[in-house]
């Protein structure tokens, strides 16, 4: 009796970002996971009067390793290019300690190599965010992020049920390689994600958070 080859899901999602009242930009994510891989791609860019005038757009990717749930990256590459500065970035997550292979940029400030230790990649990170999940998952994301020059802590713990709806919410926080400046600005910013269901399974369809420059919002549109 032979084995039976692993089911491979794939998955694609569209999303609109909106600021200040108007969509201000777009984002793909695909994601592809095997029963113990996972490869996935990330792209935004501004559009509209937004694209004109900031001209944002990144281009993420991420490799890696999963079991059930947790995902363990190995690699993450980042094109970034903010209008005033391009980055080109890859981070070796293979070892204990998560490294930059490539890249310019200089942490603002210094992080150790503790806070370092379990930090995921910000595509991996954004997957665990926008996937859908069952009921009993929801609103109990506690992980940190490096991207290769920052570490952050987002935390998605506090559950409120509005009618068909779940509502998780939680901080984005700064906690190295950012200015004394930028720590002072705004070292924390609250975020929500709305679940709906879809199916056996609920899916996640806005996040919103609060930037320096305000209220900023992604709806998912597939």
């Amino acid at each position: 009796m032979g084995l039976a080859t692993p089911a491979l899901a794939e998955e694609t999602q569209t999303w609109s970002a909106h600021a200040f009242g108007i969509k201000v930009g777009e984002l793909g994510v695909h994601m592809k996971e095997d029963t113990g891989t996972y490869t996935g791609n990330a792209t935004f860019k501004t559009t509209g009067l937004a694209g004109v005038l900031a001209r944002i757009r990144f281009d993420i990717t991420t490799s890696g390793t999963r079991e059930r749930s947790t995902y363990t990256p190995h690699t993450y590459s980042g094109d970034i290019d903010t209008g005033r500065r391009q980055s080109r970035t890859v981070v070796d997550f293979s070892r204990p300690t998560p490294r930059k292979t490539k890249g310019d940029q200089t942490p603002a400030s210094p992080i150790s190599d503790a806070a370092l230790k379990g930090a995921i990649d910000p595509l991996t990170m954004l997957w665990l965010t926008l996937k859908d999940r069952p009921a009993d998952t929801l609103c109990s994301l506690k992980q940190r992020q490096f991207d290769g020059t920052r570490l952050v802590e987002i935390t998605l713990t506090t559950r409120e049920t509005r009618s068909s709806r779940i509502i998780c919410s939680g901080t984005y926080h700064r906690l190295g390689g950012y200015s004394v400046e930028e720590l002072k600005e705004m070292p924390i910013t609250p975020l929500s994600v709305i679940y709906e269901p879809h199916g056996a399974l609920w899916r996640p369809t806005k996040l919103k958070l609060r930037s320096r420059h305000g209220p900023a919002t992604l709806v998912r549109r597939d």
